[in-house]
């Protein structure tokens, strides 16, 4: 099962949505499947979409572009550990959800482990 993983500032993965037949698109607008609060976004930003075995990221012609591995992509096959930049907002492509990244161990006040962190916007996220 593949999966589109969002990265947080820190690089470890905040939120996942798995991927199946069914387009996903990505955006700050209401309209897109993952909405993103990123003002660098476009509404509709782009789309990962399945054909045959693969994924396919497409750009949906958004205003600052999307990036796959630090090349501008218009339709680009997604190969396992990609890293795909829209905005100021950074994902990873999964191809196998068993080796995707793993979510983040935060402590409560009292020490105890927990697997939901605080909600962080990609407002955090420092691009260099």
């Amino acid at each position: 099962m593949a999966s589109l993983c969002l990265l947080d500032e820190n690089g470890i993965m905040s939120r996942r949505w798995e991927l199946g037949d069914k387009p996903l698109a990505v955006g700050r607008g209401k309209t897109a499947d993952v909405v993103i609060e990123d003002a660098t976004l476009s509404r509709r930003h782009f789309v990962v979409e399945r054909e045959g075995e693969v994924y396919l990221l497409k750009d949906l012609n958004s205003q600052n572009g999307t990036w796959v591995d630090g090349r501008r992509a218009q339709s680009t096959k997604l190969n396992h550990h990609d890293c795909i930049l829209a905005g100021r907002t950074i994902f990873m492509f999964s191809e196998n959800s068993n080796n995707a990244v793993q979510p983040r161990m935060d402590t409560d006040k009292h020490g105890l482990e927990s697997k939901n962190p605080p909600n962080r916007g990609p407002e955090h996220l420092t691009i260099q």
